[in-house]
Formats: C-alpha cells, sequence, structure tokens
C-alpha cells in the first residue's frame, strides 16, 4: 500500500528530500554557532604533572581528607621528635584551600602552603613546636606562606635557633614559651601578621623583621624589631628591647607557588629598602616569578659534579630534603641565580672542601639550606663573592 502511494505520488519522495536538506542545513548551521561560541568561551586549563620532588617531600591538596593528612604529620612527627642528629627530612606543601589538622613539627620538618598569598592556605587547628623539658634544643624547623586559624585562638612557635616563621598569617594570638614557660633561647620571625598578641615571657631572644602584631610581652635578654607594626618601644636595656623604625636593607626569601592548572613556580620577591610591615598583607608581593621547569630538582643522590654541570648550563637549583654528600662545592657564577632548599636538605663536605662558592655577581638567592662541617677540616663552607677583595659593587641587587 505504501509503495503503491509513493509510486502513484512521486512528489512526496520529493518533499521528503527537501525536508531533509532543509534538516540537515539546519543542523549544520547550529554545528556552526555552537563552535563558534566554544571558540570564545574560556577553556579549563590541563592539569600539569606533579613535579618529583622525591619520597620526602608530601604534596597536600583540599581534596584529600584531613584524617589522611593528619596521619603523615604524626608519622612523621614520631620519627623527628627527638630525631635532633638524623638524616630525615620532610616538607609538607599544602595546595590553596583550607585544612583542618595539627601540624606538630619535630626536627628538620617545613611546613609551606604554595600560594601567592599567605591566606591562600588556611590551616584551621596548629602549626606548633612544643617544648620537651624545655625548648633550648629545638632547632631546624620552619613554616611559612600560609594562614592558621588556632584552635583556643592561640598557636605555640616554641623554639631556639635554626626555626623561622616567614610569610605566615596567624588569625590569634602566638606564643613562643613551653607551656610551662621553660627556657627558650631565640628564633626569627619575618613578613609575618600575628592579629593578636605575641607572647615571648621566657625566651632569650628573639629578631622580628618587617612585619604587623598585635602587641609584644615579655623578654629575657634582647628582643629586636626592625620594621614591625606594634612592636614595643625602643627601651635597651631595661627592658631589652631594641626597636627600629624601618629595615635598612633585605630580600625576603624565594618560595614555591602553584597556580590553578597545576604549574609549579618559584617567587622570587624584589629587595627593599627602608622597608617596614609585611610585602602581602596590602596587595601582591613585589617580585618575580621563575618557572619551575627553569629549576634543576636535586635529589641527595646527586653528585657535585652533576649539580654543577646544571648551574653551568644556566638552572637554577632546588634542593629536596636529605643529606648531599659533597666532594666539591656547588659553583655558583651566574648572575640572579637561585638557590632554594625544601625541607632543610643539608650540604656537607666530604674532602676538606667548601660547600658552596658564589662569583663575585650581582642578584644570587641562597635560602633554606643547613651546611654541615665534615670529618675533614673545610678552609671556608661557604665564599660568596670573589677570595680576594675586588672594586665590584653589588649595591643595586646584593646577594
Amino acid at each position: 500500500m505504501t509503495m503503491s502511494l509513493a509510486r502513484s505520488r512521486p512528489w512526496r519522495r520529493v518533499a521528503h528530500r527537501q525536508a531533509g536538506t532543509g534538516t540537515l542545513r539546519g543542523l549544520l548551521t547550529v554545528c556552526a554557532l555552537v563552535g563558534s561560541l566554544l571558540s570564545v568561551l574560556p577553556v579549563a586549563p590541563a592539569q600539569a604533572a606533579e613535579p618529583d620532588f622525591g619520597q620526602n617531600v608530601v604534596v597536600f591538596d583540599p581534596s584529600m581528607s584531613d584524617a589522611a593528612i593528619q596521619a603523615k604529620l604524626d608519622a612523621a612527627y614520631a620519627v623527628q621528635k627527638d630525631n635532633e642528629f638524623g638524616t630525615q627530612r620532610y616538607a609538607f606543601l599544602f595546595k590553596p584551600g583550607q585544612y583542618s589538622v595539627d601540624a606538630n613539627l619535630g626536627y628538620y620538618t617545613s611546613v609551606a602552603g604554595l600560594g601567592a598569598s599567605p591566606d591562600d592556605v588556611t590551616i584551621d587547628g596548629a602549626v606548633r613546636v612544643e617544648g620537651r623539658s624545655d625548648a633550648l634544643t629545638n632547632f631546624w624547623r620552619s613554616a611559612e606562606n600560609l594562614s592558621i586559624t588556632p584552635t583556643g585562638g592561640t598557636n605555640r612557635w616554641a623554639v631556639s635557633q635554626a626555626a623561622p616563621l616567614r610569610r605566615v598569617h596567624v588569625r590569634g594570638a602566638l606564643d613562643l614559651h613551653t607551656a610551662d614557660y621553660a627556657y627558650a633561647s631565640g628564633g626569627y620571625i619575618a613578613d609575618s601578621k600575628v592579629d593578636g598578641a605575641v607572647d615571648a615571657t621566657t625566651q632569650q631572644q628573639y629578631y622580628t623583621r618587617d612585619s604587623e602584631i598585635g602587641s609584644w610581652t615579655g623578654s629575657v635578654w634582647n628582643e629586636v624589631f626592625s620594621g614591625v607594626s606594634g612592636a614595643p618601644p625602643q627601651s635597651f636595656p631595661n627592658p631589652q628591647m631594641t626597636t627600629l623604625a624601618a629595615t635598612p636593607v633585605s630580600r625576603e626569601k624565594p618560595y614555591l607557588t602553584v597556580d590553578g592548572s597545576g604549574k609549579y613556580s618559584v617567587f622570587v620577591p624584589s629587595a627593599r629598602s627602608s622597608s617596614s610591615g609585611t610585602t602581602w598583607s596590602s596587595g601582591t608581593t613585589p617580585g618575580t616569578s621563575i618557572a619551575l621547569s627553569n629549576f634543576y630538582i636535586a635529589k641527595p643522590a646527586d653528585s657535585a659534579a652533576t649539580i654543577n654541570a646544571q648551574l653551568a648550563a644556566g638552572r637554577h637549583l632546588l634542593l629536596t630534603p636529605g643529606t648531599y654528600q659533597l666532594a666539591q662545592p656547588l659553583n655558583v657564577s651566574r648572575a640572579g641565580t637561585v638557590v632554594l632548599g625544601l625541607g632543610f636538605p643539608t650540604l656537607v663536605p666530604t674532602t676538606g672542601n667548601s660547600t658552596l662558592q658564589v662569583s663575585d655577581v650581582d642578584g644570587v638567592r641562597v635560602a633554606g639550606l643547613l651546611i654541615d662541617a665534615g670529618a675533614t677540616n673545610s678552609a671556608n663552607l661557604v665564599r660568596i663573592g670573589a677570595s680576594s677583595k675586588t672594586s665590584v659593587r653589588h649595591t643595586s641587587n646584593p646577594t
């Protein structure tokens, strides 16, 4: 029946073909419009592969559970709590986001945020150092580039030397002593903001630079402030407060960052003169961002010769946690080179050599390293500049 009607009325076939052609043309037109729209709409960037920082660097992101993060922090602390002269080193890096964890730091442990601003990473809980019998040997640990909203309103950082707080925002108070006010002997805060009071009390000496604090209480021998809003007035020797309105010349430590597409860079802050306050609380920190692809990521098994070949080829240097046994010094001869350590990498000379030599050039940055003496005596462990006096000056771009 259908076949018969189709034969008797050929116009139906023509009509069907015309309708099909029109529909096809319409679909092609719609596809063309969608294609043109997609060409102008923003496309989410592809996520970059995580760099190989080695087994002693752990990177956290907000998609991970707080319980899983806490377990890793606790495991490291169990190893490092009393590991004063051990070889283990750890760096825990937090991508931008919010975390509810309690980071209790032992020896050779660093915690750092990876944001452009300290407020990009928020720790609800603590990033703390506690005393044992006292805090006199609480060395070699650090926190930087993150904000802390402390449980109970106060964060504790009971340390003595080589345990800096840098680019940290404490949304509360900060205690620099143990819970029972035992001895503590020195520390360093820079480019940081403490909304509440800083209580030093049993701290024997401290240096705070280019920061903002609510107030400061306590001194034993000497507390020094330069460029610090909220610092106590100059009053040395009674009480022992030395206060400068500004810092004559300074340059903040370079730090690792990651953007929304997962690409890592090292941000290098600009040098400042007559500075005060933080570099970040009123806006973006002045400086330069260097893609991590321009760095050689060194591991403890690398020889000095391997690392020097990378430096000679024009690369910057990122040293991952561990102990580096060096039979010759690392030679930095290119102006503007950045040598940055994660998690307190330690350089040890093995043949009475230096560990690091920087030529008489502008603007080299060296940060985040420990330098140990070796079994054989070295004439020097680090040399900056030429071995003899020269007329070269680096006032405008110091190392």
